[in-house]
């Protein structure tokens, strides 16, 4: 089920309305931008940062350990992608082909859309501080939302609204 906000709210607040099923995956974040600490990065099981490349940073983090960092005070995002794994996949960075995007990206307005990363089961995407996206194999983590969120628009039916 696919989801949009057309409010934004903090990351602790969109983590809450899964009822802990966010802890059930382990999670790729890429295309951040917003306040990450540099004294947050040991939540992170695996990160590649670069400050000063085209090439975006991405990190690799346990549901648990999202959860606490999404509490921390000074965190926050103004964009983001954050794709849900399973907990038997490994994502080694080094060699992540498909890096999940949300500033300029087409495909989230389109008839369906998909989740970017072939092997996620979940999509969230803060979008420029105006929107948060919710692309989701995982009913029960959707149904969560759309009863804490009851704003919601379905995406699908958001997309075919004339403009």
């Amino acid at each position: 089920m696919n989801t949009i906000l057309e409010d934004f709210y903090e990351l602790r607040e969109i983590l809450s309305s899964f009822n802990n099923l966010q802890k059930k995956y382990n999670w790729l974040l890429t295309d951040l931008d917003g306040s990450l600490p540099d004294a947050y990065l040991d939540y992170f099981t695996d990160y590649r940062v670069y400050p000063n490349e085209d090439r975006g940073s991405t990190y690799w983090i346990t549901g648990e350990k999202l959860t606490e960092l999404a509490n921390k005070e000074d965190i926050y995002f103004a964009w983001g992608v954050f794709s849900a794994f399973n907990k038997n996949e490994d994502i080694d960075l080094d060699m992540l082909k498909e890096e999940p995007y949300g500033d300029g990206n087409p495909n989230f307005w389109v008839e369906t859309p998909i989740i970017q990363h072939p092997k996620a089961m979940t999509e969230l995407v803060l979008w420029d501080s105006s929107l948060v996206l919710l692309l989701s194999k995982d009913e029960k983590i959707s149904t969560s939302f759309r009863n804490r969120f009851k704003n919601f628009k379905d995406l699908e039916v958001y997309n075919k609204e004339p403009l």
